[in-house]
């Protein structure tokens, strides 16, 4: 009989670790959805390594061997952006531990049914065991974004688990699936899931819930790599900047040869290649659009507060300053103020030129008037001589017509 109090052990070549986690969920949550059913898929093969029987080989368990074997009182030194996402160099190695961590029951006991549940006395000893292993530019203030990352790995570890051992088709009734138990948990563990899951209005909830994600169109192919980290890229190759159309493009274009679903690839392509075009149409001064109105241009209005191409951290009121419900409202002022603006330069532009030909006609007139008072003091000074020649012929008599006729040409 298998004794309940049992786990099973996870060790390497230098003994045990602790418990382990699969590469691929480092962080679930930025994985693909799910093809909707074989039709859509696109059945393209992937390379990969063949054991001797002929089979796929496949990955087993994976440890954060870095972090565990840090020498005691050395630190993985974390970096946060402005949202309180984890990014630069060790910025996957952190989503890595953490995920280790939720998923370690030690840290974080599984008869939960959701993270709510967890006391603050276990929220502290997660942190202090974060704590322990990395360091950070405020600790406390911090504390609250870790945390909120930590809790999105535990959704998704329970999502991963439900789907591979209590949603597997194959099993029909509560009973094959209390057998259907994950090795690394006891049965009294596994059985308070099943319990949980089972439960009716939780089932509700799920559906609710699955129907809502299949309304997603457009899954980004990031794989395990987060949107705060992707944003930093994009900022490193474009000298600090980076748009949500950036953003979009980067993740919905595909980099490796993995089966995906065939509608979601037709959506994103078409949808990468729409703002592309207006891009260069943008560059060659075909138009004036900013990214934000590209953006809006080939997928419509944000609403409910959820902000696309973006990834957690930011709501919509966060990144235009303004509620959704008020945000055309806030696009008309923006586009008025734009409008207003160009008016004023263009009558600045206009108060310019006009400045410029007064400036030009007062310049014309001075030279006018100079020119009108060189002719005056130039005739003033013939008429002088002729005043000073009548006055000597009135004293003397004599009168020459050659000064006559010579003042009178010169005149």
């Amino acid at each position: 009989m298998e004794d309940d109090t049992d786990t099973e052990a996870y060790y390497d070549q230098e003994g045990p670790i602790g418990q382990g986690v699969g590469l691929e969920d480092a962080c679930p949550h930025d994985l693909d959805i799910e093809p909707v059913n074989e039709r859509e898929v696109m059945n393209i093969e992937e390379e990969g390594e063949l054991n001797n029987s002929g089979t796929t080989r496949k990955r087993g368990t994976v440890y954060c061997r870095k972090l565990t074997m840090l020498p005691p009182g050395e630190k993985l030194n974390v970096e946060f952006d402005e949202d309180g996402n984890a990014i630069g160099p060790h910025a996957s190695l952190f989503s890595f531990f953490l995920g280790q961590q939720v998923r370690n029951k030690s840290v974080c006991p599984v008869q939960v049914k959701g993270w709510d549940e967890y006391t603050s006395e276990t929220l502290d000893h997660l942190w202090a065991c974060i704590k322990e292993k990395c360091s950070f530019d405020d600790p406390e203030y911090r504390r609250e974004s870790v945390m909120k990352h930590a809790q999105r790995l535990f959704r998704d570890a329970r999502s991963k688990l439900k789907r591979k051992y209590f949603n597997d088709t194959r099993l029909k009734t509560k009973e094959e699936r209390l057998k259907n138990k994950p090795s690394e948990m006891t049965k009294i563990e596994w059985k308070f899931l099943v319990d949980h899951w089972s439960d009716e209005k939780f089932k509700e909830k799920s559906k609710k819930a699955s129907e809502s994600r299949a309304h997603q169109k457009m899954p980004h192919y990031n794989g395990t790599k987060s949107f705060a980290r992707l944003r930093q890229e994009i900022r490193q190759k474009n000298e600090g900047k980076c748009s949500r159309v950036d953003v979009l493009v980067a993740s919905r274009t595909r980099k490796s040869k993995k089966a995906v679903n065939v509608l979601a690839l037709e959506k994103n392509t078409l949808v990468v290649d729409e703002i592309k075009k207006l891009k260069e149409q943008r560059d060659q001064g075909l138009n004036d659009k900013t990214d934000e109105q590209i953006f809006q241009d080939v997928l419509g209005k944000d609403t409910h507060g959820y902000l696309r191409a973006y990834g957690p951290g930011k709501s919509i009121t966060q990144h235009f300053k303004v509620k959704p419900s008020r945000l055309d409202l806030s696009q008309e002022l923006i586009e008025v103020k734009k409008k207003a603006d160009q008016l004023i330069e263009e009558a600045r532009k206009d108060a310019e030129n006009a400045r410029m030909e007064a400036e030009k006609a007062k310049k014309e007139a001075e030279a006018i008037r100079n020119d009108v008072d060189r002719k005056i003091e130039q005739n003033n000074a013939i008429w002088e001589k002729k005043f000073h020649q009548l006055m000597n012929f009135i004293k003397g008599g004599t009168y020459s017509n050659d000064d006559v006729s010579g003042n009178e040409s010169s005149s």
